[in-house]
């Protein structure tokens, strides 16, 4: 078996069915030992974030703001998957995959507070006054011995993976949207990519953060005003397309027998696989920048992990699937990506698209080379920094030129692989995570572990 027969082989195993009922499960799990956060307390939710972003809360570590670390994370969460990946996720699952999606978001929404709680409560200060966290510290601080060397292999995972998954996939996809819209040569697109991607990763965190807590909003604004003007362009459809995720997330209703299973099945995969691959609940990526955040006790900012699934899924992913849908592009799509320009039915459409396409990318190259490093310096200390940031800015010029479908898919595998170490830990964890939560709400002071 060659190397490409074995990568497909374990991506039909870590991207597959199986795998994401066990996604599902410890979301479930996680959001009972939560006390079911993200419903017995949205208010409380809102008011510790979107109604405090403007606060910058005091803590015992950490060198952002918790909107500012929200804004790394949802940098790299909002990539083409929330563009292309949807309308893939249309194709293959019909328009109930939308329904399972959103189920996934739900449920991921417990799973993504309790990382980024974790994530601050084994974070690890530095006598600079920096901190560093994310999976590998609480799998590494939080588990038994004999069971810390999964902090490890989430470290090297996150470290090869972050040059595919966030950075070749990106960047490729820009220049190829660019040269589609504007005719401007792939090349020229990778050198101005890799030398802003440089000038950011350059300045370290708070330069990331400073350029995040700009243009990710700019770009989710972006977003929905272009989408809703496109939904007041189909507004006769908008109905038939809410209709049609509904009915469609149990199989169609005038299909009998094993078809009408089958078509539950696609919507199923479809649906809740776009949901973790978007949001990446379960993956623990984004726990790598809520451990940056400036708080006084770590579930102020498992409440922002909640806000984070909230925007990328049940927000962004929507829109752009009622758009989609509404659109009547997709029964003669010839692919995804042909369909996703096509959706854009205002005047410049194709260049609208190229845009929003271009910033999705742009802040997930940004966002994922922030977490690269950070696991390359848990491996190899902090004299790796430097190297791994002018590696992955090479990388980015390369990627726009095309052409490594191979390391691409590869990567994917080692995203999914990720997921493994962490899922295991937030099981393990989870009491943690009540204990955490309890002492919250009683009003009682954060003692993070020694050591």
């Amino acid at each position: 078996m060659d190397l490409l027969s074995l990568n497909a082989l374990v991506n039909r195993y870590v991207w597959g069915p199986e795998m994401m009922l066990v996604f599902l499960l410890v979301g479930l799990y996680l959001t009972v030992r939560s006390g079911f956060v993200q419903f017995a307390r949205i208010g409380v939710i809102l008011r510790e974030t979107l109604g405090a972003i403007r606060e910058r809360a005091l803590g015992a570590g950490g060198e952002i703001t918790p909107f500012q670390a929200t804004m790394v994370a949802l940098g790299a969460t909002m990539g083409q998957g929330n563009l292309i990946g949807v309308t893939a996720a249309l194709l293959a699952g019909g328009p109930g995959a939308i329904f399972w999606m959103w189920v996934a978001g739900i449920v991921g929404m417990a799973t993504k507070f309790a990382e980024a709680t974790l994530a601050v409560h084994y974070r690890r200060r530095f006598a600079d006054g920096s901190v560093s966290g994310g999976p590998m510290y609480y799998l590494s601080r939080g588990l038994p011995r004999g069971l810390a060397w999964l902090g490890g292999l989430y470290a090297l995972l996150a470290a090869l993976a972050a040059f595919g998954i966030g950075n070749l996939t990106q960047s490729s996809a820009m220049a190829a949207s660019l040269k589609a819209a504007f005719a401007i040569p792939p090349g020229l697109t990778g050198l101005f990519v890799a030398l802003v991607v440089a000038f950011i990763l350059g300045g370290g965190i708070r330069r990331i953060a400073g350029f995040a807590q700009t243009l990710v909003p700019l770009m989710v604004l972006v977003f929905l005003v272009a989408g809703v003007a496109e939904l007041v362009v189909y507004a006769g459809r908008l109905g038939g397309a809410v209709a049609a995720i509904f009915q469609g997330a149990f199989g169609a209703p005038a299909v009998a027998g094993g078809l009408g299973g089958y078509a539950l099945a696609q919507a199923l995969k479809a649906g809740v696989g776009r949901g973790i691959f978007s949001n990446e609940a379960g993956l623990g990526s984004a726990a790598i920048a809520h451990a940056q955040a400036q708080v006084d006790h770590p579930v102020r900012q498992g409440f922002w992990g909640v806000i984070e699934v909230f925007l990328d899924t049940l927000v962004v992913n929507t829109l752009m699937a009622l758009i989609l849908l509404a659109s009547g592009v997709l029964p003669q799509a010839t692919g995804a990506a042909q369909a996703f320009v096509a959706a854009w039915n205002l005047p410049s459409g194709e260049a609208i698209a190229a845009v929003i396409l271009a910033l999705f990318v742009f802040t997930t190259l940004v966002s994922w080379g922030f977490y690269g490093e950070e696991a390359a310096s848990f491996l190899l200390g902090e004299g790796i920094r430097w190297p791994y940031r002018i590696t992955y800015v090479v990388v980015a010029f390369v990627g726009a030129l095309g052409g490594f479908e191979t390391v691409t898919a590869i990567a994917d595998t080692l995203n999914g692989l990720m997921a493994i170490p962490n899922l295991l830990g937030l099981l393990l964890l989870g009491g943690a995570v009540a204990r955490l939560v309890r002492g919250f709400f009683r009003g009682e002071p954060w003692q993070p572990p020694q050591g």
